[in-house]
């Protein structure tokens, strides 16, 4: 009996010394790091997505329809002002031209008739050998003959000018960065001018449409800077500043948010159209 309280005493003992050493010692060091009393600036970040388009992009269409004949550009062709991108077969323009003018030429006559007639009814109205109603119908019928060849001369212009459409030109200097047609595709300029090619003014300089929530659209202002990444190049920050906060909201099931427009230097050409910035 005596024994085995020694060994219990002992097992304690034991327990009670390593307890000591292993948790018990307040001999443990901290670190500790001062710092001086400064004064910053806090920033206050709003996270948001867009897209990076070319501060302008101008959709070159057809007033005429038609069958596209030949093309002059291609995607990334460099435009200039003014410059023959496509070209519509005019055979039908041609001959509404050709209708035209014969059109004109029978007003012409008709016109001429009429003048003939109401002088020979004037001069017997002078004598006494006709009425005053011959003499008006003639002034009507020469009138009226005026107006047709007025009509005919705008019919002419009009198709002329519908076989000068048939040349397509650039409107502005730029890239080509969307070419929607080929040669023999038929467009058909009814109610709306189809689209042919869509040209960029100037990609050394992009701007990102940003989708804000109406949460943080209070704290966005005109002159902000902005930082955005691509996917492209994840680990570069590209830096712009916000120009234009659009009053416009664009509701989308039931999250409502505004488009920010931040403006961005893109002098080595790593932004591209259609991009998603973060």
């Amino acid at each position: 009996m005596k024994k085995s309280i020694l060994i219990i005493g002992s097992l304690i003992f034991t327990a009670a010394v390593l307890y000591y050493f292993l948790w018990g010692s307040d001999d443990a060091e901290y670190a500790y790091r001062t710092e001086a009393v400064s004064r910053g600036e806090i920033e206050k970040v709003v996270r948001a997505t867009g897209t990076i388009n070319p501060l302008q992009t101008v959709k070159v269409g057809s007033q005429v329809s038609g069958t596209i004949a030949r093309l002059f550009v291609d995607f990334n062709s460099v435009v200039t002002k003014g410059q023959i991108v496509a070209v519509i077969d005019s055979t039908f323009l041609s001959a509404s031209v050709r209708e035209a003018e014969a059109n004109l030429q029978r007003s012409r006559a008709r016109l001429n008739e009429s003048e003939r007639s109401h002088n020979r009814t004037k001069e017997l109205f002078s004598k006494d050998l006709v009425s005053q109603a011959d003499l008006d119908a003639a002034l009507t019928t020469n009138e009226t003959s005026l107006a047709q060849m007025k009509q005919t001369e705008a019919a002419l212009e009009r198709a002329q000018v519908n076989i000068r459409y048939a040349v397509i030109r650039s409107p502005i200097d730029g890239i080509v960065i969307s070419r929607d047609v080929d040669v023999g595709q038929t467009v058909a300029a009814s109610l709306s001018a189809p689209q042919l090619f869509a040209i960029a003014n100037d990609l050394t300089r992009m701007q990102v449409e940003a989708s804000v929530d109406e949460a943080d659209i209070g704290q966005i202002g005109a002159g902000q800077n902005a930082t955005f990444t691509v996917d492209a190049y994840p680990e570069e920050n590209f830096e712009g500043t916000v120009t234009q906060v659009r009053l416009s909201p664009i509701t989308v099931q039931n999250v409502v948010t505004y488009t920010v427009i931040i403006e961005v230097p893109n002098p080595a050409h790593k932004l591209r159209p259609g991009m998603t910035a973060t």
